[in-house]
């Protein structure tokens, strides 16, 4: 059928893509216990084959996603958007406030993320959007969408979703 575009999709997970992170969430006035998760990572690409008969590849993705988990791992997830958090930096560590709590971590042992909070879905967003800049240096004319995913648990994974033709 003349001007019928054929969709095809690459995914790359398991393997080295993950990271281990201690987080907190707050929801509901509350704010959970200090805790850590080994997360592991997902990335879908959708797109047109491109002149290599490729939609992207695999090896690019993969490194350029590993890089990403490796800036997170072994690593305290700090929202820095969180408004139910008083953050204050000290010169050589985080001072961080959710009413009676208080955490202070040293400033090699925090990833500050521009997040409202560290949920699988925003990290997914975060993983995301950092993917995408990276990408900018390849062709990506033909990628039409691309989807992250982030496990915090082997039942539980949560996805964000990028329409990168708009």
């Amino acid at each position: 059928m003349a001007g019928t575009r054929i969709m095809r999709k690459v995914k790359v997970e398991g393997g080295y893509l993950n990271f281990s992170s201690a987080h907190f969430i707050t929801y509901s006035g509350k704010c959970e216990r200090l805790h850590g998760h080994n997360y592991g990572v997902l990335v879908e690409v959708e797109g047109e084959l491109g002149p290599d008969n490729l939609v992207f590849d695999f090896t690019v993705l993969k490194k350029r996603t590993k890089e990403i988990c490796q800036h997170l791992d072994h690593r305290f997830l700090l929202p820095l958007r969180n408004p139910q958090l008083e953050l204050t930096r000290l010169p050589d560590a985080w001072d961080i406030r959710f009413k009676e709590k208080h955490y202070v971590f040293p400033l090699a042992d925090v990833v500050e993320l521009p997040i409202e909070n560290s949920t699988a879905e925003l990290l997914a967003q975060y993983i995301c959007e950092e993917l995408c800049q990276l990408l900018e240096e390849y062709p990506t004319a033909g990628l039409h969408n691309i989807m992250v995913g982030v496990e915090e648990a082997p039942t539980q994974m949560a996805y964000y979703q990028k329409d990168l033709q708009g």
